[in-house]
């Protein structure tokens, strides 16, 4: 099965027999073995290269998940025989989940102190492929894109709410409640991977009979952003969860911008054909406290 997935991956048995350690033969006869247990061609050989049929196409999302399961359990069984009992790999995505996450983790190791947990960050979109191979076992982040995946089990968490921001000293700051039109000649920064949200922004300046203004600055830092909006001429949009604490300090300012709340919904997503261990349930109804 990992033969498969990776002639199926690189193309060529020649490349798949590289990565693994090898022999093309190997690897060649290895597939020949599997193709016979299924009963279909799964590859179809055209010279050095090698297309996928479409009972590969059916066969793959399989072969990745059991695969995956396989390597969770060795995972899981080393750290029994090290003395744990439990593992939680998670995936956050960028800043909007971060307290989120971070109470619902010193909840969890309150709980269960003899566990192993691993916290990696990433965007939503680029994070899925981990979650399918079952290098991660569940993401919470935004949902930058509205789309279904089968193999994806999305639980919305709650709806992350975006503001306009700006540095306690801008001159908008304590102003009161403005309107869109009051911004069209302010120096914006473009915040961070703030995706999707995007166009509900757009939408509300067109409706207000705007365009809405260029950037002066784009930046994918959030730790940039914070920077420039901390004493500076900026305004800026993101979601007001990330600059919470900054907030709380009196270093950044929302502004009362009268429109419709700008939302995204805080998703917790799982494997939908993976067993799901009480480690994650756990970790997932904390999650749930921390959002009340």
């Amino acid at each position: 099965m990992r033969h498969f997935l990776a002639a199926y991956d690189m193309g060529t048995f020649a490349a798949a027999a590289e990565w693994l350690g090898l022999s093309q033969q190997a690897v060649s006869k290895s597939i020949l073995r599997l193709e016979a247990q299924l009963g279909v061609r799964l590859f179809e050989r055209d010279g050095r290269r090698v297309r996928p049929t479409a009972y590969a196409d059916l066969f793959l999302p399989h072969a990745r998940t059991i695969a995956a399961e396989s390597d969770r359990f060795r995972a899981d069984l080393t750290d029994m025989m090290g003395g744990r009992h439990g593992r939680l790999r998670i995936g956050v995505g960028p800043s909007a989940a971060a307290d989120v996450v971070a109470s619902a983790v010193r909840m969890l190791t309150g709980e269960r102190a003899d566990m192993r947990l691993t916290v990696l960050a990433g965007i939503y979109e680029m994070m899925v492929s981990d979650l399918l191979l079952g290098k991660l076992d569940v993401i919470v982040a935004v949902r930058q894109v509205d789309r279904h995946d089968p193999l994806i089990r999305e639980e919305v968490l709650g709806d992350i709410r975006y503001a306009v921001l700006a540095g306690a000293n801008h001159p908008l700051a304590g102003r009161g409640r403005v309107t869109l039109h009051d911004l069209k000649n302010e120096r914006w920064l473009a915040g961070a991977n703030i995706g999707a949200v995007e166009q509900v922004i757009d939408a509300s300046f067109r409706t207000a009979g705007l365009v809405r203004p260029r950037p002066e600055i784009e930046t994918t830092s959030v730790i940039f952003t914070q920077a420039m909006l901390d004493g500076g001429m900026h305004l800026t949009i993101l979601p007001e969860m990330l600059v919470a604490r900054d907030m709380k300090a009196g270093r950044i300012v929302k502004i009362d911008v009268d429109i419709e709340p700008w939302t995204r919904p805080l998703i917790v997503a799982t494997r939908v054909r993976a067993p799901k261990p009480p480690v994650v349930d756990a970790f997932m109804a904390n999650l749930v406290k921390a959002m009340g």
